[in-house]
């Protein structure tokens, strides 16, 4: 028996264990691999052409007798090949012209139909493999065929040798992208534990100053218990001799007492110079830590709160509002970081919005510590009460022209009626009296006593125009305000959001 007829009919490897022959019902048997290409392609007999309806190779079963045979063959051709050498293998080898017999035509093939991948005799040629132009089929010799399958299978295996390296350049970047994550993750685990190691000093050194401040309570305590007993002494004194006593003794210890008093003070005054503060380096790594940090103010029973952020590198202490923050939140009291807004020249901001959405961000820098000034920043963050949060610009004056004006913050009405003013002392003129340059931050007028709340915000300058309300300077954002200024209605724009900053 042929060693070919003990392989299969279309790959032509012998069957084994690793590709046993499936019998395909129509009496004919192909390894597992090529049953399952067949049934992927037309489910068809490559030999009969007869169709079978299997859907996987599995499903057929194993002609084990075939299999037999073929282990069989495979031990006596090792054995004859022992024997025979090196150089008979080699010119068996050679000696190949064809791909066995044809199971249908019991006749050779020596071609291979490139179309159908199927080998062919030439009988199979005539009736079901017709070359151009009467069909479709692309005939090979069996010595091209195998080049070229062999062509196909190098470059199938050199396409997934390609996809295996893009691959693993894939997996290259992404540990690059793991590496370059890792490395800001242990900066910032480092800076973190910096941040809460200085926390950790300033805890210690907080308690050391509580332990004083509690000792010196006690020591206060025994000097006030002295004064009583020099009072006691003078009160009881029932002779002329025992008040003098009283008198020179009480004397002695309102001297000592006033001695103690006078080296307090100097004590307060190093213990407030020393007092650790909470800084906005410290606000910084807190948010670095917590994400979310809120602020608490407490006033007759009532609790408003106001998020702390960090954007364009600087504090934002947000508006108070009603509503408590989400957890988790690390919350701090309100004037722990009120504090920290300095007192010459602060700032604040104003987030505009129309349409439902946001378009920009307007900071502005008081100029000076005016009452003006004190009553824009209370409105922008809401700590006497009112706020401009969610108020609407109502106006704008002199468009496209110079002195083009924009104005809002009537917390009362909306509408530029109202908007008293929530602070004693709004005057004009003096210090208010500046020239009319883009983004001038201006009050109304003295005389209108109803509206002194309000804001309007200079777009365009006046050459050789000056006013008198003018309190601040727009120092970043003059774009979002001209184009809310060019928006219609101008009613349509909002304050989505306002507060203070705080500079790093």
């Amino acid at each position: 028996m042929e060693e070919a007829e003990m392989g299969c009919c279309v790959c032509q490897e012998r069957y084994d264990e690793g590709r046993p022959p499936r019998n395909l019902g129509c009496g004919h048997s192909v390894c597992t691999q090529c049953v399952q290409e067949i049934i992927n392609r037309n489910r068809k007999c490559p030999e009969c052409r007869r169709p079978f309806y299997a859907t996987m190779a599995v499903a057929l079963p194993i002609n084990y007798p075939l299999l037999r045979l073929s282990r069989t063959l495979a031990a006596l051709s090792l054995q004859q090949g022992a024997q025979a050498g090196p150089s008979t293998s080699s010119s068996q080898s050679a000696s190949v012209t064809d791909a066995g017999e044809c199971g249908a035509h019991v006749s050779r093939m020596g071609e291979r139909c490139m179309t159908c991948n199927v080998w062919v005799c030439k009988e199979c040629l005539v009736m079901d493999h017709v070359v151009p132009p009467d069909g479709n089929c692309h005939i090979l010799p069996v010595s091209l065929a195998l080049e070229e399958m062999k062509k196909t299978h190098m470059e199938n295996i050199s396409t997934m040798y390609l996809t295996l390296q893009g691959l693993k350049n894939e997996v290259a970047n992404q540990i690059s992208q793991l590496e370059n994550n890792k490395s800001l993750h242990d900066d910032t685990l480092s800076s973190l534990r910096e941040i809460l190691q200085g926390e950790l000093d300033v805890i210690q050194e907080v308690e050391a100053k509580k332990k004083e401040a509690t000792d010196k309570m006690s020591e206060v305590d025994c000097w006030v218990e002295s004064l009583k007993e020099s009072e006691a002494c003078i009160v009881q004194a029932a002779t002329v001799r025992e008040l003098a006593s009283a008198k020179l003794a009480a004397r002695v210890c309102l001297a000592n007492v006033n001695d103690h008093i006078q080296q307090e003070r100097e004590r307060q005054a190093i213990f407030n110079r020393t007092m650790p503060q909470f800084g906005p380096q410290n606000l910084r790594g807190v948010l670095q830590m917590a994400k979310r940090m809120y602020v608490v103010q407490e006033s007759e029973g009532e609790r408003r709160w106001a998020r702390v952020s960090v954007h364009d590198c600087l504090l934002h202490l947000h508006v108070l509002q009603h509503q408590p923050p989400p957890p988790p939140a690390l919350i701090f009291s309100y004037w722990s970081v009120r504090s920290l807004v300095p007192q010459d020249s602060p700032s604040a901001f104003l987030d505009l919005g129309w349409g439902g959405h946001t378009h920009g961000r307007v900071y502005l820098r008081m100029l000076g510590d005016t009452a003006r000034a004190q009553q824009f920043l209370y409105l922008c963050s809401g700590e006497k009460g009112p706020s401009y949060f969610k108020t609407r610009l109502f106006d704008v004056d002199r468009v496209g022209e110079k002195g083009e004006i924009i104005r809002g913050g009537d917390y009362e009405n909306n509408n530029g009626t109202g908007g008293a003013a929530i602070v004693e002392g709004v005057f004009s003129g003096e210090v208010y009296l500046r020239e009319a340059v883009a983004g001038l931050l201006v009050g109304a007028h003295e005389r209108q006593t109803q509206r002194l709340g309000v804001f309007g915000i200079i777009l365009s300058a006046w050459p050789h125009k000056k006013t008198d309300t003018g309190f601040g300077q727009v120092t970043s954002g003059l774009g979002t305000l001209r184009s809310a200024a060019r928006h219609k209605p101008i009613t349509d724009v909002t304050v989505e959001n306002c507060g203070l900053v705080i500079p790093l």
